[in-house]
């Protein structure tokens, strides 16, 4: 073999292995690249296309470790020890505390309850005032019993002009039926059924009245939000994008959906119709401040019912628990 030949095949020989060792550089770097995301949530099939985005791979650069988390107080301890990074709560379920003030800053809106809770009612309540002095029951820390202190507020009433009773949502629907009780604060499909099987009865007021009032935020920490607003950009990404794979594939995103959460898809397909996934148009207006039911002008709503009625043990605003940062990096 003469020397240029063996000149030339060396010179290959240490191309081929510079490309092999920057080719495994390059995947370590990758690697290295890739944000670990842990978000908890209580088992609610409103948070289904984080699942859809987990599946689909719709988180970009972001490895997402969905975890279920089923009291809110272990939620907030585990985002404060750092277990978890970020986690769903409704307004009124993020500002109801034991005087403490709840940790982390929404970000990003990912559902709204649509008809989903409500307040039933015997024939003999006719309006909102009417429930002064009335036998009425509700679960404390869920969405339907803030929807029973916002309607007591408007017609200026609190807690304590009714006769209240901590029952869980689905007993407080069967009390109701069995007339044990005037008015029940309860969700689907407790709401519709009590409704049906008590003659006479209605639904005085659902989150569909009140367009705004119980939307589902995602709360991050203030260290991600501060050092690595990216990661909360890309989890962002991936809800938009399951969002919109569903609207245009429903049928299947719906079975990826119902399995994750161990219901029918029938089942789910139900829900859906009581609830709203949002989409970048709608966080756009929701972080909006100019903007009608934006999500500032009702945190701070909801904070001002919660503390009428001593339903919260620390006073939180929203210029310190909200963030637009994240929806204004789409415009």
């Amino acid at each position: 073999m003469s020397n240029l030949r063996k000149a030339i095949i060396g010179s290959v020989s240490i191309l081929v292995i510079f490309a092999i060792i920057m080719s495994i550089s390059a995947c370590k770097t990758s690697k290295k690249e890739v944000e670990k995301v842990r978000i908890g949530m209580v088992t609610f099939p409103g948070y289904a296309p984080l699942y859809l985005a987990k599946e689909k791979n719709f988180f970009e650069n972001v490895d997402v470790d969905l975890v279920r988390i089923e009291a809110i107080g272990d939620l907030r301890a585990a985002l404060m020890s750092g277990k978890i990074d970020i986690y769903a709560a409704t307004f009124d379920i993020f500002q109801t505390t034991e005087k403490l003030e709840p940790p982390g800053v929404g970000f990003l809106a990912i559902d709204e309850s649509d008809g989903a809770d409500g307040v039933v009612v015997s024939d003999k309540i006719k309006d909102i005032a009417d429930l002064k002095g009335k036998r009425v029951a509700a679960e404390p820390g869920l969405p339907p019993y803030f929807v029973l202190q916002y309607m007591l507020n408007k017609a200026n009433l609190t807690l304590k002009d009714i006769e209240f009773k901590d029952v869980s949502s689905q007993d407080a629907g069967n009390a109701f039926v069995a007339g044990k009780l005037d008015a029940a604060g309860t969700y689907e499909p407790y709401l519709s059924k009590s409704k049906d099987l008590r003659n006479g009865s209605k639904i005085l007021v659902s989150s569909k009245d009140i367009p705004g009032l119980i939307v589902d935020l995602l709360f991050t920490s203030d260290k991600i939000l501060k050092d690595k607003p990216q990661v909360l950009k890309a989890v962002s990404d991936g809800w938009f994008k399951a969002v919109e794979y569903w609207q245009s594939h429903p049928d299947e995103a719906m079975d990826v959906m119902s399995k994750s959460f161990g219901v029918a898809k029938q089942e789910l397909a139900e829900m859906k119709t009581r609830l709203k996934w949002m989409t970048k148009e709608d966080n756009t207006q929701l972080f909006d401040q100019k903007a009608p039911n934006n999500a500032y002008d009702t945190f701070n709503l909801v904070g001002d019912i919660l503390v009428k009625n001593n339903s919260n043990g620390s006073r939180v605003w929203a210029k310190d628990k909200l963030t637009p940062a994240i929806i204004q990096m789409y415009k």
